[in-house]
């Protein structure tokens, strides 16, 4: 649907040129017996019936005088620009009323008739008006009624809602229904002032659902409001507003649009330097025609923005008038929150006929040939020409499907016939009209209203809700201006709140400003994608943020997450955490580099041990292996061998058994060894001490002192054991922490006091070899271990004091595996230091393995004590 740009707004009758085409309306009317003079003529057209609706309509656009001081008499109130749009109003009011009376399924043998009054633009015409249809005479009489018989029960009225709010202060006072067709305020919902006001339109705070949902569709959460400069509007976008945040959308800047005066030059400017510097590429425009029309002339140079108009554009954007195409054009691709409408049959040809001059004695008609074409009527003009109907045919054309107020006016007829319809079929009150008082009817209609139900044309049910509006029921349409003077509002989506979804919308079907190459961005913020969160920005919007990444074990996988999720425990983020993968289990195992490394050191330490055990064993009677204790040589080899057995309870997947065995296992296993080492440190002091004259140590040569040392060495380490395993056992437990996306499962050690304890004993024990074989270590050397003694001791406690930090400072499985380096080190240290001696000389030197030998040796050692 097309028509010309130039026809868009109407601005082209500026308030100068108001002094140059006055139009002081008077209207024609018989003399009554009641003769009351008045400064104010309402214009108005009628046509009696049985029942009368009182209509109170806009049709012209602008108003002067009316204006009052209360120190002198107000000035004459004059009419000024009628409107083609409105006049649709008044003529789809007679449509309706029309058809009504030509059908006989609604009201049989009842004809409606009408008082329709324009009030001008003027609240205080509105009020007039009022008492003209209460008084029924033209000039009207407060409370007095000049007919016998009252024939209205109600009105239909006003399209603007602080008229409406006027003429409610009457009909409310006096029991009248009211039906307004375009009021949008939401002071109406309060049934206990307003109990019998009625709207064919939303709520205006009904569309806020709409407007929000239409932003999060395009995720736009971050707009501009543009409102006019007075209390209502204001009220509404504050609750707008506040909807918005609640819905995560915040509100870039809101400016008031100064009314159009030369001295709001500047207001204006402001409003039009906030709108260019801010970030935010959509604005909402939620403002009157004044206010629109001021904007619209001074947006020069705005291009970039998409806006979106609320309900109230309705009447801003139905005046096909001249105004600057370069202007307008910066609402090209721009989206309106519009009333719903439906198709009016037959209304098309009807309106054309009707202004055409087939409704003779409408003054509405004459005036507005008269003043938009020169011509007193259809046929003339002022010099007595033929008027172009062609060019009027074409302004008919451009109305055709535009408007929608239309529609709203066509249901409020439709709405009081039904309900005059409900009320005829349920009561006898309308069978004998002409002896009954309107009063009656119209206090019972009321209650018909209020239920009343009715088919639309294209199926729907319309009804009104308890507050005695339309559910909010809104066309999403989109705007585009063309190069050639054209404009286009195409439906491109719905809005239904007893829907849903509530919101329908068809993007291909948009076409956005030219500026634009896809869908507007309007955020403060680029949105935090998968792996971020939100953290907000001091001081700014909620919707100003910056993208923080998730720390380790979280995830985002949405976007603009206040806060990111922890993964469970058995799980880790992936590398973008955006979602949890089953983390990697580990631990010291077989099959693995380290597990394998450990695994062999400890298996060939084994059989070398194993190996030097079976020297030991055949060479027992050798004076080597029984000068230096053979039985404790036995227990030590034993222990080294268990010891690197022990190993293998580190590697593997840990259980409670091998919890619970190998540290216990080790540590005792080590206090054997090292005890051991001391038994046989012990006999060789003895042995070398008894040959002194007098000794007293004689008396303990051939005793099993070092058998007895070892179990009683032995035995302590044994009980610190086994009250670790009864007061705090180890237990398995997993490492979520040492390795990102890992999890190390290990042995815990219960109590670590306990772990301790068992070093330190092994600790103190060691330390205390070592001092007793470096004392010894002068002794004769031959079969002497006290210098192995010592070497073993040194290495013994070197390794185990650099485990205690190691140990301290790993992490994971790295703590078994230097747990099970410093066991074998330490074995292999003892291995080494006390047995390879002693193999050289029984398998490579098995000569040096003789009595003679050892006691030249003692004899050496005796000469160089002299």
């Amino acid at each position: 649907m097309k028509y010309s740009f130039s026809r868009i707004v109407f601005i082209h009758c500026h308030l100068y040129l108001w002094p140059l085409m006055p139009i002081v309306l008077k209207a024609k009317h018989s003399r009554h017996s009641c003769d009351l003079s008045s400064d104010i003529s309402p214009y108005s057209y009628s046509r009696d019936g049985d029942i009368i609706f009182g209509g109170i309509m806009q049709i012209f656009v602008y108003a002067a005088g009316g204006n009052q001081d209360f120190s002198q008499k107000p000035d004459p109130v004059s009419c000024f620009v009628p409107s083609l749009q409105f006049l649709r109003h008044l003529i789809v009011f007679i449509y309706a009323v029309e058809e009504i009376n030509n059908s006989a399924e609604i009201l049989p043998n009842i004809t409606l008739g009408f008082q329709i009054y324009d009030s001008c633009i003027s609240e205080v015409v509105a009020l007039m008006s009022t008492f003209s249809i209460l008084s029924e005479r033209p000039e009207p009489i407060l409370n007095f009624i000049c007919q016998k018989r009252q024939k209205t029960v109600a009105f239909i009225g006003h399209m603007l809602s602080s008229a409406t709010h006027t003429i409610a202060g009457i009909t409310q006072l006096y029991g009248y229904p009211q039906v307004s067709y375009g009021a949008l305020g939401p002071m109406f919902n309060d049934r206990v002032r307003f109990p019998a006001i009625y709207r064919t339109v939303p709520n205006e705070y009904s569309q806020f659902k709409a407007i929000i949902q239409l932003l999060t569709h395009f995720e736009w959460t971050w707009v501009g409001i543009i409102i006019s400069d007075d209390d209502s509007n204001l009220q509404a976008s504050e609750e707008l507003s506040k909807q918005m945040r609640q819905s995560g959308i915040c509100v870039s800047f809101l400016e008031r649009t100064p009314k159009p005066t030369e001295s709001n030059g500047e207001g204006i400017l402001k409003v039009i330097n906030v709108i260019k510097r801010a970030s935010a590429r959509v604005i909402i425009l939620y403002c009157s025609t004044e206010a629109f029309i001021y904007l619209q002339s001074k947006l020069k140079g705005v291009r970039k923005v998409t806006w979106i108009s609320s309900v109230t554009f309705n009447f801003i954007t139905d005046f096909p008038s001249e105004t600057n195409l370069h202007a307008f054009t910066t609402f090209n691709g721009s989206l309106a929150i519009s009333l719903h409408s439906e198709e009016i049959p037959g209304f098309e040809g009807f309106f054309s006929e009707a202004t055409l001059g087939n409704m003779p004695g409408n003054t509405f008609i004459e005036d507005y040939w008269l003043f938009n074409h020169g011509c007193p009527n259809v046929s003339l003009d002022s010099r007595g020409n033929q008027c172009l109907k062609e060019t009027y045919k074409k302004n008919i054309l451009m109305l055709e499907g535009k408007y929608r107020i239309t529609y709203t006016t066509y249901m409020a007829v439709y709405a009081l016939a039904h309900a005059l319809h409900d009320m005829h079929s349920s009561t006898s009150l309308l069978t004998n009209l002409p002896n009954v008082f309107s009063g009656k009817i119209r206090m019972k209609l009321n209650h018909y209203l209020r239920n009343v139900h009715l088919r639309t044309s294209s199926g729907g049910v319309f009804r009104f809700d308890e507050n005695g509006n339309i559910p909010g029921i809104f066309d999403i349409l989109n705007w585009n201006v063309f190069e050639n003077g054209t404009i286009t509002r195409t439906q491109v989506g719905s809005f239904l709140i007893s829907r849903v979804p509530q919101l329908l919308i068809d993007d291909s079907k948009i076409t956005w400003n030219p500026h634009f190459h896809e869908t507007p961005f309007s955020m403060c913020s680029i949105p935090c994608s998968y792996g971020f969160r939100i953290a907000h920005q001091i001081g700014q919007a909620p919707c100003c943020f910056d993208c923080i990444p998730c720390s380790d074990g979280e995830i985002a996988n949405k976007t603009n997450m206040e806060n990111c999720w922890i993964c469970p425990e058995d799980k880790w983020p992936n590398p973008k955490k955006d979602k949890c993968i089953q983390r990697t289990i580990d631990f010291v195992s077989y099959g693995s580099m380290l597990g394998d490394t450990l695994s062999s050191i400890a298996s060939i330490s084994l059989v070398i041990t194993v190996a030097v055990l079976f020297v030991f064993v055949k060479f027992r009677r050798s004076p080597i292996v029984r000068a230096n204790d053979r039985t404790l040589s036995y227990i030590l080899l034993l222990s080294i061998m268990l010891s690197f057995l022990c190993s293998f309870l580190f590697i593997g997947y840990p259980v409670k058994v091998t919890c619970m065995l190998r540290q216990v296992a080790f540590g005792f296993i080590f206090t054997v060894a090292v005890s051991s080492v001391l038994g046989k440190t012990v006999t060789i002091i003895i042995a070398f001490n008894a040959i002194k004259p007098n000794s007293t140590f004689k008396k303990w040569i051939g005793t099993r002192i070092s058998i007895a040392l070892v179990f009683l060495i032995s035995f302590g380490e044994l009980c610190i054991c086994i009250i670790w395993l009864v007061c705090s056992p180890p237990f398995v437990d997993t490492d979520t922490k040492s390795v990102v996306g890992t999890i190390i499962i290990q042995c815990n050690e219960g109590s670590f006091a306990a772990f301790y304890a068992m070093i330190s004993y092994i600790g103190i024990l060691a330390l205390f070899s070592f001092i007793l074989a470096f004392i010894v270590r002068t002794l004769p050397a031959s079969f002497n271990d006290a210098q192995c003694i010592t070497f073993s001791m040194l290495v013994f406690c070197s390794v185990w004091t650099s485990f205690i930090p190691i140990y301290l400072s790993s992490k994971g499985k790295y703590v078994v595996a230097v747990e099970i380096f410093t066991i074998l080190t330490s074995t292999g240290g003892l291995l080494l230091c006390i047995f390879a001696p002693k193999c050289y000389i029984i398998l490579v030197q098995p000569e040096l393995n003789s009595r003679r030998h050892l006691l030249k040796a003692e004899l050496h050692t005796f000469h160089l004590k002299l």
